[in-house]
């Protein structure tokens, strides 16, 4: 199996990133490939609650059919669910990262990162298109709190791992794509309309 095309999209909170990669994902998939998206939200509280049911809606109103495989941790246990040569989204790095630091996951510490990455390169190992969303965490804002701080630099480390794999990596501002690497076999071209 050869390894497959990563897409890596960041950007702060409500920037259009997933609305981006959900188009972007219909536009990479051809006929008869399964699309997948694999959730990573957990229902928490009633903001969350209210974000998983945008998403939800936002993908009922495509004129294409997704899979939806509910995964907030552990993905290398779901990677036998999805079908060989999709197209997969997956929403979000950063929501994983958040429910296998602080979820009742057998591997803590510094191993997190290192199980993310391992999962998301057998990922690729499987599907045609990897399409990664994550948030982008501010870093000029001092933190006073040693586990955010080990957060932010654990997150931080991870995109630049993602990145490095990425053939293109956009950063989303204010629903605008800001193309930040683009592979010299990406044909450059960006879904209409991203937001």
């Amino acid at each position: 199996m050869g390894l497959g095309t990563l897409y890596f999209i960041t950007g702060g909170v409500r920037s259009g990133k997933s609305s981006f990669a959900e188009k972007w994902a219909i536009e990479k998939k051809k006929a008869n490939v399964p699309l997948v998206y694999l959730a990573c939200g957990v229902n928490t509280d009633r903001e969350m609650e209210q974000r998983i049911l945008k998403h939800q809606q936002d993908r009922q109103a495509y004129a294409v059919e997704w899979t939806t495989i509910e995964c907030p941790n552990s993905i290398d246990r779901i990677i036998n669910q999805i079908p060989q040569h999709s197209v997969v989204l997956l929403d979000c790095l950063t929501t994983l990262l958040t429910n296998e630091t602080y979820g009742s996951i057998e591997v803590k510490g510094q191993y997190i990162e290192e199980r993310i990455y391992q999962s998301i390169v057998q990922l690729l190992n499987k599907v045609d298109v990897l399409i990664l969303v994550s948030n982008e965490l501010v870093s000029d804002l001092p933190i006073d709190s040693n586990d955010l701080l080990t957060f932010q630099k654990r997150l931080g480390a991870l995109h630049i791992r993602m990145v490095k794999k990425a053939c293109v990596a956009i950063e989303m501002t204010a629903g605008i794509p800001v193309v930040k690497k683009r592979g010299p076999n990406e044909e450059g071209r960006l879904p209409h309309d991203p937001i």
